[in-house]
């Protein structure tokens, strides 16, 4: 029977999909993904497209491949060799992105650890970089700053694996704001266990050794598959399925389980696209490291138009089926969560609580205000090893083997999005809430007030939030009321042209709220692979006022930044509650 919130019955639509996995099939898929080595801008990165596009054309999903231009690495020579106090070679990886070292190497003194902050000048030297992320991040800085000669980085891994370094950080191809950006210290990765040799042998004293790195650095041609399975009821909106191909190696969790689940979801969506409302477009990226997410970037500057006005959600599928990974971990943009989290509760019959969107893993949609979400099975902190180890401490490396994947595992993800994305194409009106983004917001402005007062004042803001939050109650109310009136089965022209409007409200407030709460660069740039989407990014103090000078140049130029960020801020929030305003009083 049809639930009147729905185009079509919903419940029994869920039911034969999930009926319909196969695992036979996605199993077929990971065989032959697996035999090649996916780097983009390469010859198994285009067969691996056209592979793609070949099954999408027998599911009868309508498919192209795009072709892109884009700025990648791909690696070159690398070699490392102690010189003292032993003489020996190990082996190594180059940096994606690094530049090449000068004739036949560097030749330096080893510097690890304390030694980083003790060096007042680190030129001509070659520092040894390892541990957890955020001081793998200190100690890079450091380096950069302190013009060092060369990095080392440390794989956090095991059974001697080499993970590929990604160096570059600004997001998809160049622009003339961040060409400038592009690496310019070259490095290399070697294992964990030589790295700990490495320490110990620093420990001990004078440590030199001679590196040689390189790796292609320009402009090639990478291919898109995109698949559309177009609804019945809107089928300019759609939903943006999405996971990149690419690969340093086999990838087989990284990501060819999730492009093989992405390949079946389309065949069961295929087999019944007749009961869906809105539209699907599957996007299958290339140029995720080797490019830093630059064919998802094209993506969204190419059909920025179209996106903006028509596409409902992102959800992406990245790390799946990973032997020991359990549970399930929820990351979404804080409008679609309550949607997330209950689309995990009622197929897996699991309470979850979400994490943030942060950005990584092609979050190209950002700036442009796309709500996001993505889940896969994650693991327990105890699962990471001793020393530098990670749980996943293959990824990235030639050891991102099948054997590291649990076949069992995949029919959960899919699970989950496939009732996800169904629900969204067939959803009357679209399952956004604002909020608890706005309560977010209250929470974070008043933080700021208290931590910033003496720089600037946002007491304005929290007023603007706080309207904002009481009119998206109200818009809540009204959600309300015509769900109950669709569920009463009234069927008249205003009450679909009601829906029309809400929904065209929804997704306008997403396009201004999301990069205005959490985008450093805005709409218009891509921020920093890595970014963390703190709340309010602009608006967080360089430094801490009580650290600062309230007459010196730094301060004073930091009040007029911020006064600046504080007024695209209050823009944005008064255009937010004018279409609520409105919205609301057109119904």
């Amino acid at each position: 029977m049809t639930h009147p919130a729905y185009w079509y019955d919903q419940e029994d639509l869920e039911k034969k999909m999930l009926a319909e996995y196969s695992f036979e099939q996605v199993e077929r898929h990971l065989e032959f993904l697996t035999k090649l080595t996916r780097r983009a801008g390469t010859d198994d990165e285009r067969r691996a497209a056209e592979y793609i596009k070949a099954k999408l054309d027998e599911y009868g999903v309508e498919a192209r491949i795009y072709e892109v231009d884009a700025y990648i690495s791909i690696l070159k020579d690398a070699r490392l060799e102690i010189l003292h106090p032993v003489q020996t070679p190990l082996p190594c990886l180059s940096g994606a992105f690094t530049p090449p070292t000068p004739g036949d190497g560097v030749e330096g003194e080893l510097v690890s650890g304390a030694d980083l902050n003790q060096s007042s000048d680190l030129s001509g030297k070659i520092v040894l970089i390892g541990g957890p992320k955020k001081s793998r991040k200190a100690a890079e800085q450091i380096a950069h700053a302190k013009n060092a000669a060369a990095k080392i980085y440390i794989t956090p891994g095991k059974e001697r694996a080499i993970c590929v370094e990604r160096l570059k950080t600004t997001w998809g191809n160049p622009t003339p704001e961040t060409i400038d950006q592009i690496p310019k210290i070259p490095a290399i990765t070697i294992c964990n266990e030589d790295g700990y040799l490495l320490i110990d042998l620093c420990k001990k004293g004078s440590v030199r050794v001679k590196l040689k790195a390189d790796s292609l650095r320009e402009y090639r041609p990478i291919h898109l598959p995109v698949g559309i399975i177009e609804g019945a009821q809107e089928p300019e909106k759609f939903v943006l399925f999405g996971g990149h191909y690419c690969s340093w190696f086999i990838g087989a969790t990284d990501n060819a389980a999730g492009n093989a689940l992405m390949l079946e979801t389309a065949r069961v969506f295929a087999t019944y696209r007749e009961f869906l409302g809105r539209s699907i477009r599957f996007a299958w990226w290339s140029g995720h490291e080797q490019g830093t997410f630059a064919g998802s970037t094209w993506f969204a500057d190419t059909f920025w138009d179209d996106i903006r006005d028509n596409a409902i959600a992102y959800l992406t599928v990245d790390g799946l089926g990973r032997i020991g990974s359990s549970g399930y971990e929820c990351r979404n943009t804080e409008e679609i969560r309550n949607f997330h989290e209950a689309a995990v509760r009622d197929t897996l019959n699991l309470q979850v609580q979400s994490n943030r969107i942060t950005k990584t893993g092609d979050q190209s949609f950002h700036g442009l205000g796309l709500p996001s979400f993505t889940g896969k099975q994650d693991f327990k902190v105890e699962q990471s090893g001793k020393m530098f180890t990670e749980a996943v401490w293959y990824s990235h490396s030639a050891m991102d083997t099948p054997d590291k994947l649990d076949m069992r595992l995949l029919e959960i993800p899919f699970k989950v999005n496939a009732v996800s994305i169904s629900r969204l194409c067939n959803s009357r009106v679209v399952p956004f809430e604002f909020v608890n983004m706005a309560e977010d917001m209250l929470k974070a402005l008043r933080g700021l007030q208290t931590e910033c007062k003496a720089m600037i004042d946002l007491s304005a803001l929290i007023k603007q939030t706080q309207a904002l939050k009481d009119n998206a109650v109200s818009l809540e109310k009204t959600i309300a009321k015509i769900r109950s009136a669709l569920n009463k089965k009234e069927k008249d022209a205003r009450l679909k042209q009601e829906i029309s409007r809400i929904n065209t409200c929804l997704m306008k407030l997403s396009r201004i709220l999301i990069p205005a709460f959490s985008s450093r660069g805005g709409k218009y740039r891509q921020d920093p692979a890595g970014t963390p989407f703190t709340p309010f990014p602009n608006l967080q103090p360089l430094n801490k006022p009580g650290e600062m000078d309230p007459d010196s140049h730094e301060c004073r130029a930091r009040k007029t930044q911020l006064q600046r960020e504080r007024n695209k801020i209050s823009d944005a929030l008064v255009l937010a509650n004018t279409m609520i305003s409105d919205t609301l009083n057109c119904i």
